[in-house]
């Protein structure tokens, strides 16, 4: 009876368990005014056809990201100033004040990462640019 007992009070933890949901996995995204960059080599672009260019390079489970916007400005003293709303997987996910940032720790798997320019009050200046990365 006692082994009976013990075998239905295990049964019964058992069952009552709950699924925890996976934590979701946290990022952060670094400018990247605040990387070494002395032995990178850089990128020369031809800005004259593209109104908004980005240029992306996953390594590991950071995503570096570079933007080129004629006209547009992150400095606070400009007048065409503007921001980037950074979105991962359809969410958005943080306003970002310079053109070139590392996105760190995203979770394995496929991401979809969305940039929009907008002016400081949020007004869309209608640049758009979107692709996928695949983090192994």
């Amino acid at each position: 009876m006692k082994y009976i007992m013990i075998f239905f009070l295990f049964l019964n933890i058992a069952g009552c368990q709950k699924e925890l949901p996976e934590p979701e996995v946290k990022f952060q995204v670094i400018p990247m005014s605040t990387i070494n960059t002395v032995h990178d080599l850089p990128v020369v672009i031809d800005q004259s056809r593209e109104p908004f260019l980005v240029q992306h390079h996953v390594k590991g489970d950071n995503v570096f990201v570079e933007c080129v916007i004629p006209n547009i400005s992150f400095r606070e003293d400009s007048k065409n100033k503007g921001k980037i709303i950074l979105m991962i997987d359809g969410k958005k996910r943080e306003e970002i004040h310079t053109a070139a940032f590392i996105i760190k720790g995203l979770g394995r798997g496929t991401h979809q990462i969305s940039l929009e320019v907008v002016r400081p009050n949020n007004e869309p200046y209608h640049l758009k640019k979107e692709f996928a990365v695949s983090i192994q």
